[in-house]
């Protein structure tokens, strides 16, 4: 009986217990280390690639149509056997808050914005390619959003939709429902979590989105707009366009 107990708490599950994170984790995001550890890996010996290209996206958008959908129900599945085992353990789901406002309508596009033109930063200092060369400015257009947004397609809106969720869902939801005396711990542990399965795109890469944009949503998070639904849609659209502003401001058909 307290076996049962101790598996289905009789009241609702407010703190999750490190064995819940731990089984959560491997649920969700086991597989996707393991890959893109393997991939980083591989990136260190060219020649001796051998991972398939399908699993480089992971995590991540995919320019492969049938990438997006293998991801897609991949992610479905887990987050399904994610919340079956959190309903199985009581927990609180109604605690998140998830909630539509008026002002979300401006705090996805205010946090993409900064997310965005810190990786333009990022993208030119790393010398990948430089965003603030002035010969771009002339090319400058916010209508080119709206274009690039029709010119994707409904498998990569939805799957960048569900990568949003899966992902937020964990490090913002579920890792802050700690006990308040392990909250630190917490967040170090979420942080390692997040730049553990983004290492194929890099080092450089993974710690920028590991710990500089996860500790940013973190504290945007608790601190300011104390609600999950602006990042959701936030980490969406960087899964759809890709972590730039400039890019998705420049017409580059000019």
């Amino acid at each position: 009986m307290n076996i049962l107990k101790f598996i289905r708490p009789e009241k609702p599950l407010k703190e999750l217990k490190w064995h819940d994170i731990a089984i959560v984790t491997a649920i969700m995001f086991g597989q996707f280390i393991v890959w893109s550890t393997e991939l980083f890996l591989a990136s260190l010996h060219p020649v001796a690639q051998t991972v398939s290209t399908a699993t480089e996206t992971a995590t991540n958008t995919a320019t492969d149509g049938a990438a997006y959908s293998s991801n897609f129900t991949l992610q479905i599945i887990l987050l399904a056997l994610a919340v079956g085992y959190l309903l199985l353990r009581s927990f609180d789901f109604k605690q998140l808050p998830i909630r539509f406002k008026w002002s979300t309508l401006l705090w996805v596009p205010f946090l993409f914005a900064i997310v965005g033109f810190f990786g333009d930063i990022v993208t030119t200092v790393s010398g990948e390619y430089d965003y603030f060369n002035i010969t771009l400015l002339p090319y400058i257009n916010p209508i080119q959003i709206i274009h690039k947004f029709l010119a994707l397609s409904p498998m990569a809106i939805a799957y960048g939709l569900l990568n949003g969720f899966y992902e937020e869902f964990f490090f913002l939801g579920l890792m802050t429902s700690v006990n308040d005396k392990y909250k630190w711990w917490a967040l170090a542990y979420s942080t390692l979590i997040r730049v553990s399965f983004h290492t194929y795109q890099g080092l450089l890469w993974a710690v920028v989105i590991g710990i500089v944009y996860g500790l940013f949503y973190y504290v945007m998070y608790k601190k300011v707009v104390k609600n999950l639904l602006p990042f959701f849609l936030m980490h969406a659209l960087a899964d759809m366009f890709g972590s730039s502003l400039l890019y998705l401001l420049i017409n580059w058909g000019s």
